[in-house]
């Protein structure tokens, strides 16, 4: 089987260490599982079987595209695919969109947690706009977040302004379409028009509620993903194969959904 993680965080190496201690002091039980550095990813991914790795940098202030995007083309490689983030404050959306395109570079992570401002609100329009314009899949963060309380900027139940709005965007929900709030996922969104992830669910996402979101959702529109260093490479591919015991769905799983979502063939990236 292959694997592509369509979710995973790495930080350039200046930064990573001081990355990582900041995020696993708010992060209680979840423990880190690399250093945050991309070698270490590598480490994890060699270890777990993971052929690719998609990295999902976060733009947590305006002046910070640039510096995400050129660390992004530095560390792109057969087993490396990097997206990119623009700030919600940030302008000129379509310009930026042109030259993460432009960069090979194959989507965009948003994390409203860290960006400040809930999925549905207005000031993140332009910016779907751009990328549904260009065909850019845009990585989110769903559900509540550990670091944060009970607060709702990327609940579930947001997604239907953004689908309303933006009926073509390629969206990926992470972690089975909302972090412990899977059963709002089911509620609010299953069924449509979006592609969930699978990460940092393992343990959390209990499996029968899996299976009800597989049922429903189906397989072609869920995604391999560990939240890596947060998640674990194999805990995850052990979740999606208790809660997917058929071959062929865990393959579209596994990667050929995000093959085909990424517009690349797995074995020119090897």
């Amino acid at each position: 089987m292959k694997y592509i993680d369509i979710h995973t965080h790495a930080f350039p190496d200046t930064l990573a260490e001081r990355a990582i201690e900041g995020i696993a002091k708010v992060s209680g039980d979840i423990k880190p599982k690399t250093n945050g550095t991309v070698s270490d990813l590598i480490r994890a991914m060699d270890e777990g079987g993971v052929n690719a790795s998609v990295i999902a940098s976060i733009a947590t202030k305006v002046p910070q595209f640039d510096a995400i995007l050129n660390w992004s083309r530095s560390v792109m490689s057969g087993r490396i695919i990097p997206f990119a983030s623009i700030h919600p404050e940030d302008g000129g959306f379509a310009d930026k969109v042109d030259k993460i395109i432009a960069s090979n570079i194959r989507g965009l992570k948003v994390h409203t947690f860290y960006q400040s401002h809930a999925v549905d609100e207005k000031i993140w329009f332009p910016l779907y706009d751009a990328a549904q314009e260009a065909g850019l899949p845009i990585l989110f963060h769903s559900g509540f977040d550990v670091a944060f309380a009970a607060l709702d900027l990327a609940h579930p139940w947001r997604f239907r302004k953004v689908t309303g709005n933006f009926p073509k965007l390629k969206i990926i929900m992470a972690h089975m379409g909302g972090w412990l709030a899977y059963k709002d996922f089911l509620k609010d969104m299953c069924g449509k028009k979006v592609m969930i992830d699978t990460s940092c669910s393992a343990g959390l996402c209990p499996i029968e509620v899996a299976k009800e979101i597989l049922s429903r959702h189906g397989a072609e529109n869920i995604l391999f993903g560990t939240d890596c260093p947060w998640g674990g490479q194999k805990e995850h591919i052990r979740f999606v194969k208790d809660f997917c015991p058929d071959e062929k769905a865990q393959e579209l799983i596994f990667y050929k959904n995000a093959e085909r979502l990424l517009g690349i063939t797995l074995t020119e990236r090897e």
